[in-house]
C-alpha cells in the first residue's frame, strides 16, 4: 500500500475475488470508496503455460479490467514480466534531462545578445554602441559575470550536496572530464586552464 494505492496478488481468480471482497467490505465498513474505473488487473503467466483468458472478477459490483501492462508507482509492469520498455523510457528521460543541461555556443550568443539588448533598451543605448563600458561604469554585472556567478553557485551547491549520487559523481573522473566542469573552469579562470 502506498498512500492511496493498493496492489493485491493472488495465484487464482477465486483467490483474487476473495481479496477484492475483503477490500470492498473494509471500504464499506470505514466509509471509503474505491475508484472502480481505475482498478485494473494484470495476468502474469509463465512462458511454458498457455495464457488463460481473464475471468470475471468484480470490485464493488464493477468488473475489473485486465490489461497487458499497468503503471504502478511510476513503473510500467508488463504481463510478460519484461521491463525493457520501462528501462528504455527511463533511459530516454535521462538523455532528455542531460540535453536540457547542455547548451550550444549559438544559444549562448543569443542569450548574451538578448541580455545586452534588454540593457540597451532600458538605458537608451544605441545598438551600435557596446554596453560593457556602460555596465562597468554603473556597477552592473555583465552577461559573463552573471553567468560566472550562476555557474559558481551551482558548482558550490553540487560540491556541498549530501546526495549520494552527486557525491559519487564528484569522486569520479567523469565529473572533472565533463563539459560542465570544463565550461565552469574556462569561465572562471579563462585561458589559464589550458
Amino acid at each position: 500500500m502506498f498512500a492511496d494505492d493498493i496492489c493485491v496478488f493472488s495465484p487464482s481468480f477465486s483467490g483474487l475475488q476473495c481479496l477484492l471482497n475483503i477490500c470492498g467490505d473494509y471500504a464499506a465498513e470505514h466509509e471509503t470508496t474505491f475508484n472502480c474505473n481505475k482498478t485494473t488487473g494484470v495476468l502474469f503467466c509463465p512462458k511454458k503455460y498457455k495464457q488463460p483468458a481473464p475471468s470475471n472478477v468484480f470490485l464493488n459490483g464493477v468488473r475489473v479490467q485486465f490489461l497487458d501492462q499497468v503503471k504502478y508507482l511510476g513503473v510500467w509492469i508488463h504481463a510478460s514480466l519484461k521491463d525493457d520498455d520501462d528501462i528504455q523510457r527511463q533511459v530516454k528521460a535521462q538523455y532528455s534531462g542531460a540535453n536540457k543541461l547542455r547548451y550550444t555556443q549559438t544559444s549562448m550568443k543569443r542569450l548574451r545578445a538578448a541580455y545586452n539588448n534588454a540593457y540597451r533598451i532600458m538605458h537608451y543605448i544605441p545598438r551600435n554602441v557596446s554596453v560593457r563600458p556602460h555596465q562597468v561604469s554603473h556597477c552592473v554585472r555583465t552577461f559573463d559575470a552573471v553567468l560566472r556567478n550562476n555557474l559558481d553557485r551551482f558548482f558550490m551547491r553540487c560540491t556541498s550536496s549530501s546526495n549520494f549520487f552527486i557525491r559519487l559523481l564528484q569522486m569520479s573522473d567523469a565529473f572533472y572530464k565533463s563539459s560542465f566542469f570544463f565550461n565552469y573552469s574556462t569561465l572562471l579562470y579563462g585561458d589559464q586552464m589550458q
